[in-house]
C-alpha cells in the first residue's frame, strides 16, 4: 500500500493581507455598531435627565411665582397708601424689584430679544 502524504500548500502571500483585513473591518464594523448602541443609550439617559431638570425647573418657577403673588397680595391688602408705604411693604417691594442689582433695569428686554432672534434662527 502507498502512502499517502498531505502536502500543505503555501500559504498565498497576497491572499494573506487582504483576509486579515477583512477581518480587521468586520471588527472595526462591529466595535462601531456596539459604540452607536451605546451612545443611544446615553443618548437617553440625557434625554431623561433633561426631562426631569425641566420639570423640577417648571415646578420651581411655579413656586417662585406663588410666592410673588402672595407677597404682592400681602402688600395690595395693606392699609398703607401707594405713595406712602409702611417699612414692611417697603421691604417686600424691594426684595421684589430684583434679586440681581448688577443688572441693568433693560436687561429682561433685551434677554428676550436676543432669544427670540437665535429662535426665529432655528
Amino acid at each position: 500500500m502507498k502512502k499517502l502524504t498531505k502536502i500543505k500548500p503555501k500559504p498565498n502571500l497576497q491572499e494573506s493581507p487582504l483576509r486579515e483585513n477583512c477581518e480587521l473591518l468586520d471588527q472595526i464594523r462591529a466595535d462601531t455598531v456596539n459604540d452607536i448602541e451605546s451612545l443611544t443609550e446615553d443618548f437617553q439617559h440625557m434625554s431623561v435627565v433633561a426631562e426631569s431638570i425641566r420639570r423640577n425647573y417648571q415646578a420651581l418657577l411655579s413656586e417662585n411665582q406663588l410666592l410673588k403673588d402672595t407677597l404682592v397680595s400681602i402688600v395690595d391688602d395693606c392699609e398703607c397708601w401707594q405713595t406712602n408705604r409702611c417699612n414692611r411693604c417697603k421691604k417686600i417691594l424691594k426684595s421684589l424689584e430684583s434679586n440681581h442689582p448688577d443688572f441693568p433695569p433693560n436687561a429682561t428686554k433685551k434677554y428676550r430679544s436676543i432669544l427670540s432672534q437665535l429662535r426665529n434662527l432655528g
